[in-house]
């Protein structure tokens, strides 16, 4: 009968380190979902900031003739104007896919 009594020991600790185990995971999981939708969020943000800035850029440039002049305006490298400004092509096609006309 200590045997059996002995098992049913081990089983209930056993089931205790595996609730326990669970309980952990599931804080982990929902502190995660919760850290993810903020990350998720904020880069939401980000690329609609990039998006207005790449339309501001746009339109200096529309204004000053070339984009040497509005990259020099806005104090950033020619580069990055262009990085900013293929955010609008690529936002274009999108707007494109999404009402059906193929671009």
């Amino acid at each position: 009968m200590a045997s059996t009594q002995a098992r049913m020991t081990a089983r209930a600790r056993a089931r205790a380190a595996q609730q326990k185990v669970l309980a952990d995971r599931q804080r982990r999981d929902a502190a995660n979902m919760a850290s993810l939708t903020a990350f998720f969020t904020a880069a939401e943000q980000i690329d609609a900031a990039k998006l207005a800035m790449a339309r501001a850029l746009d339109d200096i440039r529309a204004r000053e003739g070339t984009l040497a002049a509005a990259a020099t305006l806005t104090q950033i490298t020619t580069g990055e104007a262009r990085k900013l400004l293929a955010l609008l092509a690529d936002a274009d096609s999108s707007d494109d896919s999404d009402n059906g006309v193929a671009g």
